[in-house]
């Protein structure tokens, strides 16, 4: 690993150069540039509550990493415990909201591509 390596780093590892700057996190939830929002959450699936800045060098780093993987005019979820990306549930759909079905809505059938560009 490079010396000088810090939290933008490509070097390090996507879920640890999040949780450097925002510890708590497990999800992070990325909305369409047009909502300008981005939620971290907690293993509790409760939501933090954190500065723009962070959330917004968060999503940089996401969007980043995945830059050629996902149609970011569509709401997306990153999961840092398995590295991977899904597209985000429909406000209708299960798991939505987090700590309503306690899965972040997690699905195969959402799943878009792990961190180690592994594609399913």
């Amino acid at each position: 690993m490079v010396q000088n390596a810090h939290a933008d780093s490509p070097c390090l590892d996507l879920a640890d150069a999040i949780r450097k700057i925002a510890p708590k996190t497990t999800l992070v939830r990325i909305y369409p540039e047009h909502r300008s929002v981005t939620h971290l959450f907690e293993s509790d699936f409760y939501r933090l509550h954190i500065d723009r800045r962070t959330e917004e060098k968060v999503a940089r780093m996401v969007k980043c990493r995945f830059e050629d993987v996902a149609d970011w005019h569509l709401t997306h979820d990153f999961y840092l415990p398995s590295t991977t990306l899904y597209l985000a549930p429909e406000p209708d759909q299960n798991g939505y909201i987090p700590e309503d079905d306690r899965s972040f809505g997690i699905s195969l059938a959402r799943r878009i591509s792990i961190v180690d560009g592994g594609f399913r």
